[in-house]
């Protein structure tokens, strides 16, 4: 048992050893490539999910952007709208206004006529 502790004791220590003496002797500075697979996967990875968060951080901006946008652009189409309601209504209140004085001025006037005189007089006096 105590040969078989022995094997991997020494070889636990040569591989630390090992990788020590490697590190030591090949170690340029944080430029180099390291020489251990870990490190390099490591860094490799975090350099390509820094590289993807960018880009999607730059096509998130790009979509805000293109979204405000488009809100101000919806926003200045319902000020049109209701701008264009306003003109219509109030032009419509005008026609009234003219037929109003038009059917009042008259002297005689048949069943429906005075239904639509009494129908404006409601509408725009609201009597």
């Amino acid at each position: 048992m105590d040969s078989n502790n022995n094997s991997f004791n020494t070889q636990s220590s040569t591989k630390r050893a090992h990788e020590n003496d490697a590190s030591d002797s090949n170690s340029v500075g944080s430029s180099a490539r390291p020489m251990r697979r870990d490190v390099a996967k490591k860094k490799g990875k975090k350099k390509s999910k820094g590289a993807a968060l960018e880009s999607v951080n730059e096509e998130w901006n790009e979509f805000k952007q293109y979204k405000e946008k488009e809100l101000e652009l919806l926003n200045q189409i319902a000020m049109r709208q209701e701008e264009a309601n306003q003109l219509l209504k109030e032009s419509t209140e005008v026609k009234k206004m003219k037929m109003f004085m038009k059917l009042s001025s008259r002297e005689h006037l048949d069943v429906r006529s005075k239904e639509l005189l009494e129908k404006l007089g409601c509408d725009l006096f609201g009597n």
